[in-house]
């Protein structure tokens, strides 16, 4: 049996997971509340060898677009309490610091990551940067299928924990803890999740954006009038095949790197032109649930979205049957008192033409 079909069988002979919410004034005290909250949930840690923790490390500006550090020592923290001596390791790549041509270990730098192997015992930093083996995942792209490669390393770790931000989005509606483990994902590979480009091998298909340096519609986000660059997508249409085939190749990517924890830190979100380019909307929360579909609705009502508005949530739950994002069992605070509706990206309005 694979591992996909292995996650199918799981889930539907599971009772169904608790989610947590939690509101408070402290980032960390959120997180381990949370995660107390659904401790039941969580006995498979035990039997863990080897733990990864994926944090959201997308930017280098700015800070509040990554995970902060004290949300990753939390949950190191808890899974303490569980597995006291179970080697944990932290490890991401970033595709924005790749963009500039620099190493991830620029950006554990600069948001002071490497603490946390002076702090903790037998925890581990580790980048995949320069990974050399990988697995394969089909991809949908807007001129013919190719495939995605993701780091081999994924498959060292028998207890995966996605650590994540609730955010808007440029391609994908939102993104949440399922989105995040694209971080394992090849830096040179990661643009192509989106559709707007073919493979980077010798005989795949190819688009004029592989022709273009690395990183040169990200920077020109970032540099150009947003209205001006809003327009240009909506003139263009291969952006609108694409908004159709980035939930396909999430769910196929998500599949082969199935977390087994989100834990979302909430305590400052991103709305807007996100996943790096919004703004800041103080929420103060925490969620967690041990079927991160769950967990990923949850965040998106949470932000104003309802879960069937983003595509790949409504395919991993409904065509996929790998979670589920009802209601039932969320346990914490009120989520009708804490929800907000945040502003969505200036092309929300084409990207939910992905039916």
């Amino acid at each position: 049996m694979d591992h996909v079909s292995f996650y199918v069988m799981e889930n539907r002979m599971n009772r169904v997971k608790k989610a947590a919410l939690v509101h408070g004034d402290d980032r960390k005290e959120n997180i381990k509340k949370c995660l107390t909250l659904i401790r039941e949930d969580l006995e498979p840690v035990k039997k863990a060898k080897n733990i990864l923790i994926k944090p959201n490390l997308v930017a280098r500006k700015p800070d509040f677009a990554n995970t902060h550090v004290e949300a990753v020592e939390a949950v190191i923290e808890f899974m303490r309490e569980i597995a006291p001596d179970t080697r944990i390791t932290v490890g991401e790549s970033s595709a924005s610091a790749f963009y500039r041509g620099l190493p991830t270990t620029d950006v554990f730098r600069d948001y002071d990551y490497y603490r946390i192997e002076k702090r903790y015992q037998n925890v581990s930093l580790i980048h995949f940067d320069e990974d050399r083996e990988y697995i394969h995942s089909p991809i949908l792209s807007i001129v013919g299928d190719t495939r995605l490669r993701i780091t081999k390393r994924a498959e060292e770790f028998d207890y995966k924990i996605s650590l994540a931000i609730p955010k808007t989005h440029n391609f994908a509606m939102a993104t949440f803890g399922i989105k995040n483990m694209a971080g394992l994902v090849m830096r040179q590979d990661m643009a192509m999740i989106h559709g707007l480009k073919g493979g980077i091998e010798v005989d795949a298909p190819k688009t004029f954006l592989n022709k273009l340096p690395p990183g040169t519609i990200s920077i020109a986000r970032r540099t150009l009038p947003n209205w001006f660059i809003n327009f240009l997508f909506r003139q263009f249409p291969a952006y609108r095949r694409s908004v159709k085939m980035i939930h396909h190749n999430i769910v196929e990517l998500a599949k082969r790197v199935w977390p087994d924890l989100v834990v979302l830190d909430g305590y400052v979100c991103m709305e807007g032109d996100g996943p790096v380019d919004g703004t800041t909307v103080d929420m103060k929360v925490a969620i967690a649930s041990a079927d991160p579909v769950k967990a990923d609705g949850v965040a998106a009502r949470l932000i104003g979205f309802e879960p069937e508005e983003i595509g790949y949530l409504y395919y991993l739950q409904n065509e996929e049957h790998l979670g589920e994002y009802s209601l039932e069992n969320l346990v914490g605070n009120d989520l009708n008192r804490l929800k907000r509706k945040f502003r969505r990206h200036g092309t929300c309005d084409i990207q939910s033409e992905w039916r």
